[in-house]
This record gives structure tokens, C-alpha cells and sequence, in this order.
């Protein structure tokens, strides 16, 4: 079962369907059952609906695990309290030569940048994942001019990032998550 779905009427459609669906953790089939909505808390809003939940259920005489499955949204990252697209735009903002912490205030409007460090950890961890997908994009010269003042492996991270741009399109996050059904960051 595929885990990143374009809209919230995708994954309604799929958990009406959980029959013949096996159990990501055990395997079986016909235990599955819809199990609520994953909320998250936007920054100045409302939680909103980015996901559901499928438990293998292990009540009224079934006999699955017990554990659940979440199913998102391909524009939401698990983890983090922002849409990717903000993700892609700090990469977007580093890109043009900013400092990391007016990308991130440019991305986020957040006046603190330290999730900014966290983010930027991530991309960084997920970096090889990102190059075998292009097999290992060349920086271009393009790049250089923007970010001649930064370390050398920003202009490696950025080039990355063009590269997945061009292969994915925009929105870059939900095309990647969508795609390749794992996660973004």
C-alpha cells in the first residue's frame, strides 16, 4: 500500500478499499481498518487534516497485529510542522545567496532560525539519497556566482537540489514523496 497520496479524497478512496490491502508490519490481509484522521497544528492556524490512519486490528475476533499504518498527504513532511514547500523554498532563497537565516525567515516568516539548522541537517543526511536518484549531478557554473562568499558543500547541496527540481517539477516535495512513496526529508 502506497503511503503519499495527492488529496485527502485519494486516501478515502484507498481506506474504503482495505480488504485484499496487506498489513505493511504482518502481512495479513483483511485486517485492516480505517482509523481516524492524522491532524497537524499549522503555524497561526487550525489543526487540519494531512493524513489518515489504518490500524491492523486486532479486535472483535480479527486477528492482526495492532499496530497502525498512516497514509499523508504528498505535500506534508512527517515530522515537521511546516508544508515542504517551505523546505524547498529555503533551499530556493539559499540559492539566490542568502544567509540561512533570512532563507528561513523568507520561507517560513519564523524570526528564529533554528529549525532553519535542523532542516539543513536533514538535507544534508538525505543527501546521497537525492544524487543516486540524478546519478551525481555536476555543479554547474551557474551556481557558483550566488554562493561564492558560502562553504564549498552548500554549492554541492544547491546543485542537488536544482537537479531533483528539473527531474521532479514543482512542487518539488509532493512530486518526490508522490513518486518515489518515501519520504522528502
Amino acid at each position: 500500500m502506497q503511503t503519499y497520496y495527492p488529496s485527502l479524497e485519494a486516501i478515502e478512496d484507498q481506506t474504503r478499499q482495505l480488504d485484499n490491502e496487506q498489513c505493511a508490519h504482518c502481512w495479513q490481509t483483511r485486517q485492516l481498518v480505517s482509523h481516524g484522521f492524522v491532524r497537524k497544528k499549522r503555524v497561526g492556524g487550525a489543526p487540519e487534516a494531512v493524513g489518515k490512519r489504518v490500524f491492523c486490528s486486532n479486535r472483535n475476533q480479527r486477528t492482526g497485529c495492532g499496530r497502525t499504518v498512516q497514509l499523508y498527504l504528498d505535500s506534508t513532511l512527517r515530522y515537521l510542522h511546516y508544508a515542504g514547500c517551505c523546505v524547498v523554498a529555503l533551499l530556493l532563497w539559499l540559492g539566490k545567496g542568502m544567509t540561512l537565516q533570512c532563507a528561513y525567515h523568507h520561507a517560513t516568516g519564523a524570526v528564529t532560525p533554528r529549525n532553519a539548522y535542523r532542516w539543513v541537517h536533514k538535507l544534508w543526511a538525505q543527501l546521497s539519497d537525492y544524487r543516486s536518484l540524478s546519478h551525481q549531478p555536476r555543479l554547474s557554473d551557474n551556481d557558483a556566482p550566488a554562493m561564492a562568499h558560502a562553504h564549498p558543500r552548500w554549492g554541492l547541496l544547491l546543485a542537488t537540489g536544482s537537479a531533483l527540481l528539473r527531474r521532479f517539477g514543482d512542487p518539488l516535495c509532493a512530486h518526490y514523496q508522490h513518486q518515489l512513496q518515501r519520504s522528502f526529508l
